[in-house]
């Protein structure tokens, strides 16, 4: 399937160049066919993994073309939620990395020889999201498992799925972890924007210039 699929994409592309619209089309249905046969793009959800000290963590797979990413479900106090936390660029047409071939024992405790690794790019940041950066990165897949490495810093963590029990123990635990300056800062957030809507519906007068800061607004 990964033949098939590389072979046909760039198929796809040299028809696409001489302007052959429908023999390019066929070119791409073959390969979207090998493309969802291929284990790096089955990778969608929600996965678990350990991020050393910071505990288990819940992250979300996501495709934009061959462009994997996987965004945090709940974070931490280097990369909160909602930001990436690694990339990966599965493009077939480009140079590929050589499989990690395993030794005896561990082939036998997985089951496979070898273990397919694409390169990507991994984002580490300082406490409060200080200087995000994105180091150079690996992810191996490993049977129905896979791990993302952080290569200049030796870092890996092995993900799996996770169980709908363990996904809702997670989600609480992040909520939980919400400071109540956190809350009240949402909240005023929310206020301001409902505040907003509400100037732009109704007529108020021309002198309030300072109509946020009268006394009530927000209550």
């Amino acid at each position: 399937a990964e033949f098939v699929y590389s072979a046909k994409l760039e198929c796809m592309q040299a028809a696409e160049a001489k302007g052959r619209t429908e023999e390019a089309e066929e070119h791409r249905n073959i390969a979207m066919e090998a493309r969802a046969a291929l284990p790096q793009f089955n990778l969608d959800g929600l996965w678990v993994g350990k991020y050393g000290e910071n505990g288990y963590e819940l992250i979300n797979i996501t495709y934009a073309g061959d462009m994997l990413y996987a965004h945090k479900v709940t974070g931490d106090r280097n990369v909160p939620k909602g930001e990436v936390t690694f990339q990966v660029d599965l493009d077939p047409l480009k140079e590929m990395l050589e499989p990690i071939e395993l030794g005896a024992p561990a082939a036998r405790q997985w089951g496979a020889k070898y273990l397919s690794r694409y390169g990507g790019q991994g984002q580490v940041a300082a406490e409060g999201f200080g200087n995000p950066q994105l180091l150079e990165g690996q992810l191996i897949l490993v049977n129905e498992f896979f791990s993302f490495a952080w290569v200049p810093i030796g870092h890996q963590v092995f993900f799996g799925r996770p169980s709908a029990e363990l996904t809702l123990r997670l989600i609480r635990q992040a909520e939980e972890g919400v400071t109540e300056a956190d809350r009240q800062r949402s909240m005023l957030n929310r206020c301001l924007e409902e505040t907003e809507v509400m100037e732009e519906d109704e007529d108020l007068p021309s002198n309030q210039s300072n109509y946020y800061n009268e006394e009530g607004c927000f209550e």
